[in-house]
């Protein structure tokens, strides 16, 4: 394109060179006539000088010898002027024809210079002197008749050569104007083609970077000019040519990334090693477009590396290597893959009575740097490039990794199994050890009232007083009642008896409890106190209900055998009704804490049958809810009883 933008200017600048060309001839012609005419213009002007000097001596002879007459000197003057001026317009260029009129007129004034001397020397009478006067004249006016001729002549050629002057000068600047005009629209219609083919490889350049940024990869332009813009297309045609080539090799390796992610997820997702061999070999066909692939692994009994599967069909029938020789092929290898020709030794070793086979690749396992087998890929159909060798090495890593998962995950199955065998054994002895505590716990309870019953029973053998045998029954009767009493806890302990949900008003629950419990306090030095917050109703059971807060407040009377304070207080928090029962009492010991809802544990040894915090806290677990406790000794405990908004989330029976 630089070539050509130089043809280009250097056209307009012909153009232009031969405007100004012309322009300049035009001009120097034009000058050439004016200085002509300027020069006719000067011989005009002596002419001129000639009749008036002509007149002027004509003047001088018919006035000279009066008052106003010249002197002769002054005559002598203007002859002498004449002769000048006749002499200066003889030297001029001049046509023929006044050639010949000038010089008649230097004849005649060399004529009339003798008849003027002629007159002026003369001394004789006055007719001689008026003769020669009168001949003088007629030659000056002869002369002057001559001049007059001429100049008239002179003049009409002054005139045509003006007009012709003129007329050039128009036509020199009409030449001037056209030759401007037309050299400015060849150069517009050149600079205007030159912009052409400037602009429009421009515009097809932009629409196809446009084309190419709009996803088009592999646009191309068809600008086959030897411009530096037919350079810039073919170079432009190269980059989108390559920029497709890009994007489609990126597309591929997207989608064998795709593969592989497929394939190592599958390779995680089995546990059966049978079923990963089956899932790498297959994977690994996905990527190779080979003949055969064979897979071997190693096998720790027998020493030996055994075929584990094949791709295509069964023309390999189980094929095993000793370690040496995969050994050796390994360290030959340098430990990577490598490629094996038929020509090669341990080719022939391979596969010694195969003639198909044209190569064969072979990718290493290893795991935790230790050769565990090797994959045999045969006749491949394609060239192999690095990233197709680093994706099935990863395949390969990902194969070996989910082999040693499967073992592992064997291994915890075993383990497994033996933790669930041992789990129920220590299940067992756990249920054996509680029914047999249970049992303990329940033939001790019982034990206390029949060993009373049987104690007053032998008493009423040796009463023989009837008031006697009546206070012994009573005994019996009392003692009978509080194994029915032990015997029937434990009954409400076990039974599954469903919750009677209705919507309740915690506040007024607890305040029915205490109508029963508030005889209890008096003169026990206790005095209560009771914050109720605003709470929502609830859906709960208010018979359960009841007993959990009987429990929970006879428990706190019960730890204050020497009066206190107990706070009973409600609010909600978290989506849950808390009722908090605190007393200032014993407290509970730290030891002992951990077990206060384990059946039949109990502090008050004959007086309680350790069965009703277990009770209020099935009760509450029912409901949905919880039950807390903090205790100090000898400052006191506190429960906490949570109760959710919506009643339990779970039916579930105390």
């Amino acid at each position: 394109m630089r070539k050509k933008i130089i043809k280009y200017l250097l056209a307009i600048f012909v153009l232009f060179s031969i405007g100004g060309g012309a322009s300049i001839l035009a001009l120097t012609r034009v000058t050439t006539n004016l200085q002509n005419l300027i020069n006719l213009h000067r011989v005009e002007i002596i002419r001129q000088d000639l009749l008036i000097n002509i007149k002027t001596v004509q003047n001088n002879l018919f006035t000279i010898g009066t008052t106003f007459g010249p002197e002769l000197d002054v005559i002598v003057q203007n002859v002498l002027s004449l002769d000048s001026a006749v002499r200066r317009c003889s030297s001029c260029h001049h046509s023929p024809e006044l050639t010949a009129k000038l010089k008649n007129m230097q004849n005649l004034v060399d004529k009339y210079k003798d008849a003027l001397s002629a007159f002026i020397t003369t001394t004789a009478d006055p007719e001689r002197v008026e003769r020669l006067k009168e001949v003088a004249v007629d030659i000056g006016d002869y002369l002057m008749f001559n001049a007059r001729e001429m100049t008239f002549i002179a003049h009409q050629r002054l005139q045509s050569r003006t007009e012709r002057a003129l007329d050039q000068v128009q036509y020199i600047r009409h030449i001037l104007l056209l030759s401007l005009f037309g050299t400015m629209m060849i150069g517009f219609f050149v600079a205007l083609r030159l912009t052409r083919e400037i602009v429009n490889p421009v515009q097809v350049l932009s629409k196809a970077a446009k084309e190419v940024a709009e996803g088009k990869l592999g646009y191309t332009v068809d600008l086959s000019d030897g411009t530096e813009f037919g350079m810039l297309a073919r170079t432009f045609n190269e980059m989108s040519m390559s920029l497709r080539q890009w994007h489609d090799r990126t597309l591929k390796y997207m989608a064998k990334l795709k593969g592989l992610h497929r394939v190592t997820l599958s390779l995680h997702m089995v546990t059966s090693p049978e079923d990963i061999i089956n899932e790498f070999v297959y994977g690994v066909s996905d990527f190779v477009d080979a003949e055969y692939i064979l897979l071997f692994l190693y096998e720790n009994e027998q020493k030996r590396y055994i075929q584990k599967a094949q791709n295509i069909n069964e023309d390999f029938a189980n094929i095993e290597y000793d370690e040496t020789f995969v050994y050796e092929i390994y360290k030959r290898c340098n430990q990577r893959a490598c490629r094996l020709l038929p020509s090669d030794e341990n080719f022939q070793r391979l596969f010694p009575d195969r003639t198909d086979l044209k190569d064969a690749f072979i990718l290493w396992i290893r795991q935790k740097d230790k050769l565990k087998g090797f994959l045999l890929i045969l006749n491949r159909r394609d060239n192999f490039s690095e990233d197709d060798v680093r994706l099935i090495s990863i395949i390969a890593n990902n194969f070996a990794v989910a082999m040693d998962n499967a073992r592992l995950y064997k291994d915890l199955q075993e383990q497994m199994r033996r933790l669930r065998e041992a789990q129920e054994q220590l299940v067992q002895a756990a249920k054996l050890a509680a029914i047999g505590e249970l049992a303990a716990n329940i033939a001790h309870e019982i034990n206390n009232p029949l060993t009373t019953i049987l104690g007053y029973a032998e008493l009423m053998k040796e009463e023989e007083d009837m008031e006697g045998i009546k206070n012994d029954l009573n005994v019996i009767e009392s003692e009978s009642l509080r194994a029915r009493d032990i015997v029937q806890q434990l009954l409400e302990f076990s039974r599954k008896r469903p919750l009677n949900l209705e919507y309740v008003d915690i506040n007024q629950v607890l305040d029915e409890v205490l109508k029963f419990v508030t005889p209890n306090i008096k003169g026990t030095g206790i005095r209560l106190r009771k914050e109720y917050g605003e709470l929502p109703p609830i859906k709960a059971d208010a018979n359960q209900i009841k007993q959990v807060f009987l429990n929970l407040i006879n428990n706190a009377i019960h730890a204050m055998p020497e009066g206190g304070t107990l706070d009973i207080t409600t609010s909600t928090k978290d989506g849950f009704v808390c009722i908090e029962i605190s007393d200032t009492g014993v407290g509970i010991p730290d030891d002992i804490l951990p077990r206060i809802f384990e059946p039949f544990f109990t502090t008050k040894k004959e007086k309680g049958t350790g069965l009703g915090l277990p009770i209020s806290y099935r009760i509450i677990e029912g409901h949905g809810g919880k039950i807390e406790v903090r205790s100090k000794v000898q400052e006191g405990t506190t429960f906490r009883v949570y109760l959710p908004f919506k009643g339990p989330s779970l039916q579930r029976s105390p």
